[in-house]
């Protein structure tokens, strides 16, 4: 479903990907199948992922894998704090182990999980030593933060492909979506014209990261792709003027957004076109990736 209005002279066109599941939203749903379907096709019988409190990736993972008959464990950053996250309790609903673990050592496993393009076995990837209490082995399928890996890149841009191809999008010259890990950008990237510039709205405060760890992705430069700070000074961070903005939007357009991804970044593509970053007559289209579960907890959180 394809949303148009149009600011200061510069045509939007919003995808709504967050209508495509009514659970597993978004990019998540792109990213989940191909891996949901690899997990099948080696026959482990459980998926090992990692995230925060928050995270929109556990939280589909969990019911992904309990739709599909696997088990699934969620590595998370930091203390389980009682009580759970809304995200967190609808993990373990769904039959997902929560695993906490220190920010460092979540740091150090994320650094070597980048090593491995492709899903990897627990042979490849030694988690044994995180807990006593759950059994990791050769059963399990182990999958980075935020499910981002080259089999989730390609099912991204298999299904952003289509978008393109659809009339009201022929004339399209910017093409937007915020960015964690940056596997959707590069799913973007790879399913876009090689005359519609990428955007990038970095959720995340890491600087180059974002494009290092995409250019690593799509083996070699992608040199149409911009990344823009999105972050306001870190990671799930909300002020008053977010809050605001994101009421006032949903209010105009009776599409929803959240503080952490979406929200931010279509603020920031609002700041960029009355701050004339686009030229009259660009037509953008923003790739509305779902996440609205981590709203709850993070709305009027605001600093």
């Amino acid at each position: 479903m394809l949303t148009q209005c149009e600011i200061q002279g510069i045509k939007l066109i919003i995808y709504r990907d967050d209508l495509n599941h009514p659970t597993v939203s978004g990019n998540k749903l792109h990213k989940l199948s191909p891996n949901i379907k690899l997990a099948k096709d080696k026959g482990v019988s459980q998926i090992l992922s990692f995230g925060g409190a928050f995270s929109n990736h556990l939280h589909a993972l969990a019911w992904a894998c309990k739709e599909s008959g696997l088990q699934s464990i969620g590595v998370v950053r930091g203390e389980l704090h009682v009580p759970l996250t809304s995200t967190l309790k609808d993990c373990q609903e769904w039959g997902m182990k929560l695993m906490p673990i220190s920010r460092r050592a979540y740091r150090e496993y994320q650094e070597k999980l980048r090593h491995f393009a492709a899903p990897c076995s627990i042979s490849d990837f030694n988690l044994n030593q995180i807990s006593q209490d759950i059994i990791v082995d050769e059963n399990t399928l182990v999958l980075p933060e935020g499910g981002s890996n080259k089999v989730a890149i390609q099912s991204l841009a298999n299904a952003y492909d289509k978008v393109f191809t659809k009339t009201d999008c022929k004339n399209i010259t910017h093409a937007v979506c915020a960015t964690g890990t940056g596997a959707t950008l590069a799913g973007l990237y790879k399913a876009a014209p090689n005359n519609i510039n990428l955007i990038g709205m970095q959720a995340v405060a890491e600087q180059h990261a974002t494009i290092d760890r995409i250019n690593s992705w799509l083996g070699g430069e992608a040199s149409r792709i911009t990344i823009e700070e999105s972050h306001l000074g870190r990671f799930a961070k909300t002020t008053t003027r977010l809050m605001e903005f994101i009421d006032s939007f949903e209010a105009k357009m009776s599409i929803e957004l959240e503080p952490v991804y979406t929200g931010k970044a279509m603020l920031k593509l609002f700041e960029m076109i009355e701050a004339n970053y686009f030229k009259q007559g660009d037509e953008i289209l923003f790739i509305h990736t779902g996440g609205l579960q981590g709203k709850r907890g993070f709305y009027r959180k605001a600093n």
